[in-house]
């Protein structure tokens, strides 16, 4: 009996003394500066809330943004060093990592699928009120703006097109660059349609120039296609950074949480806006209606989040491996930091 008392007396002191024990540190940086990919526009706006609240410097870190108009062309600043950290999808991870570059995704960015399906006033869209695919029918015989011939918005409009029971010669692609040059073709009517990104969705809306059809991380029809939100971008590390700078990382993950927290809590949304201008205004008539709109998409979209999807990354490889945009798919461990949240 006495042994089971001096037994159990020391269990109870192990366990008070683990509950008394401090709490691991959390994740700190040790001053370092992080050079952020960012786009034009609302762009990397996770980090730009961290840096503009304070989060990167709770972490002990500097944030700073560097602003690189393409997914691919910041990865290439990434891995020559010229940038710490990438902004951008598992798809164009793929094929470097399958060249040999290694990289992992280490939070989320943009997470949301952000493919936007606009059509010109001066069609008509008698099915646009139907929803998928019924809408497809409205863009037979008609020209579709895409970024770059063979780019992701052709890819998925094709495919939108032939799951809808059309075929791809159904309609011709015309190359129309990013929002704003396809946004000028579309009210100039060089295009009929465009499938781009924001913010040209929300400049039809203010502007009440064109008319959104579809929105991927809105729609949940194709289911494919709303499968894939959640997968979006991320922010990208090299192996070596993560490797010599766990810590970093880990400071990284904590600030961009807290962005996160603070971004999707809705009594919030005057000052993320305000926050957005900070960094960007639309030169155009109504520019802060439009961002403001463009913001509210994305939050509806649940676009500004830190957790990273590993099956919506999984179901847009899928897609391609399909559509034989790839022939083959890299594995989420080999895109996705383990630790990311």
């Amino acid at each position: 009996m006495t042994r089971y008392l001096a037994s159990t007396a020391a269990a109870l002191a192990a366990t008070l003394g683990l509950l008394a024990a401090p709490a691991p540190a959390a994740a700190q940086g040790k001053g370092e500066s992080v050079k952020f990919q960012d786009y034009p526009g609302l762009g990397n706006m996770l980090i730009k809330v961290a840096i503009a609240k304070g989060y990167c410097e709770k972490a002990g870190i500097k944030c700073e943004l560097q602003a690189i108009p393409a997914a691919p062309l910041g990865l290439q600043a990434m891995l020559a060093k010229s940038i710490d950290a990438a902004f951008g999808p598992a798809d164009v991870m793929n094929g470097a990592i399958l060249r040999g570059a290694k990289m992992k995704m280490v939070v989320g960015g943009a997470t949301s699928n952000v493919l936007t399906l606009v059509a010109g006033n001066h069609i008509e869209t008698p099915n646009a009120a139907k929803g998928w695919p019924a809408f497809m029918g409205d863009l037979k015989g008609k020209k579709i703006g895409v970024t770059a011939r063979g780019a992701a918005t052709e890819v998925f409009s094709r495919w939108m097109l032939a799951k809808a029971g059309f075929t791809v010669d159904d309609a011709t692609f015309v190359a129309v660059g990013g929002p704003n040059t396809a946004y000028g073709a579309l009210v100039s009517k060089q295009v009929d349609a465009v499938m781009i990104f924001e913010p040209t969705g929300a400049m039809c809306e203010v502007l009440k120039t064109c008319k959104v059809l579809w929105r991927a991380g809105l729609d949940k029809q194709p289911a494919e296609l709303y499968a894939m939100n959640g997968g979006g971008n991320g922010l990208i590390f090299s192996q070596e950074y993560i490797e010599k700078n766990p810590h970093v990382i880990d400071a990284v993950i904590r600030a961009v949480k807290e962005a996160d927290a603070f971004i999707n809590t809705p009594a919030n949304f005057p000052e993320v806006s305000k926050i957005a201008q900070q960094f960007f205004k639309f030169d155009m008539p109504k520019g802060d209606e439009v961002l403001e709109r463009a913001l509210r998409v994305a939050l509806d979209s649940d676009t500004y989040r830190a957790r990273i999807d590993r099956k919506a990354i999984q179901n847009g490889l899928d897609i391609l491996l399909e559509t034989k945009q790839i022939e083959k798919a890299a594995a989420i461990s080999d895109i996705v930091l383990d630790r990311a949240p």
